[in-house]
């Protein structure tokens, strides 16, 4: 299996694998110490069995579509049911599970590819997927997701990394948490929104003041400002040395605090900020949502600063 290196002058590594583009390990200089941001694997091969979508990009449409169902043009397409009776993730074999192929690569880049033929996990296609990654001087993550496709579909991957900004192995409960988000979409027992749209305020997903994890189950889509302009969320450290800014043009936000993380890794070890369209959006017309066709690729941007400090 494949593995990409990013550095730059800062002493910033970033390891990237061809299956599934995972982001494998990401490093940075703190103090005297090198400190590993995300979860990862120390053997590449333990990927092809991962069941968490650790730091893979997931797709073609990220998240849950309750019963699998997607109409597109009056046309009915059935998806993979891979999580009960509904769709999550792509499928089985969704994007996480694909080799992909080297299209370019810097010292501080890389570019890769995936092509899924018409059918696969019940998607309309063929349909080209492109990853960029770009490991900038100031410690920014600049990623960009694309899509192109010979007929209407469905896409809207992203990417799936588990952060732990302790660099140890140890629960999130300590990090803190700001969201740019005033509402969320509320879920039934399966997780799949019931088409609403409902105030955070004085519910546990209320983070629109800097605060502490803790304790709080958290796997749900935030509304939250769609600007590259404007923090979607802020994740800091224990120790108040790093933080993360989340910053992406998605209209929602993915927060998942890894409560069902199984060995080597323990629950909690990571929390994942996903920026997506909302779950289940092609089956509510009130919620935000571009399709892709011939005429229209699909473009997402996702970026991920750190500051020291």
């Amino acid at each position: 299996m494949r593995q990409f290196s990013l550095t730059n002058h800062k002493g910033d590594r970033l390891t990237i694998l061809e299956h599934g583009a995972s982001m494998q390990s990401w490093s940075v200089a703190v103090g005297p110490e090198r400190r590993e941001l995300i979860l990862g694997y120390a053997n590449p091969q333990q990927y092809q069995q991962d069941n968490s979508y650790l730091g893979a990009v997931v797709g073609p449409y990220a998240n849950r579509i309750g019963n699998g169902n997607l109409q597109l043009a009056g046309q009915h397409y059935q998806l993979q049911l891979n999580e009960g009776k509904h769709h999550l993730h792509g499928g089985a074999n969704g994007l996480h599970r694909q080799q992909w192929q080297l299209q370019q690569q810097t010292s501080s880049s890389v570019q890769l590819r995936c092509i899924l033929p018409d059918g696969h996990s019940g998607y309309p296609g063929p349909t080209a997927f492109s990853v960029l990654y770009q490991l900038n001087a100031d410690s920014s993550l600049d990623v960009t997701l694309s899509a192109s496709a010979t007929q209407l579909t469905l896409a809207g991957p992203t990417l799936h990394p588990y952060f732990n900004l302790s660099g140890k192995a140890e629960p999130i409960n300590q990090h803190q948490l700001w969201l740019n988000a005033e509402q969320y979409t509320p879920t039934d027992s399966d997780k799949i929104p019931t088409g609403q749209l409902l105030a955070v305020a004085e519910t546990a997903l209320d983070f629109r003041h800097c605060k502490t994890i803790g304790t709080v189950q958290l796997d749900h889509n935030l509304a939250v400002t769609a600007d590259m302009q404007q923090n979607a969320a802020i994740l800091t450290s224990p120790d108040q040395q790093l933080r993360l800014l989340v910053r992406s043009d998605y209209p929602g936000l993915q927060v998942y605090t890894g409560d069902y993380l199984a060995a080597p890794f323990s629950p909690r070890q990571g929390i994942c900020l996903e920026p997506q369209f909302y779950p289940d959006a092609p089956n509510h017309s009130q919620f935000p949502l571009r399709l892709t066709s011939p005429e229209q690729p699909f473009s997402a941007h996702i970026l991920y600063q750190l500051e020291h400090g």
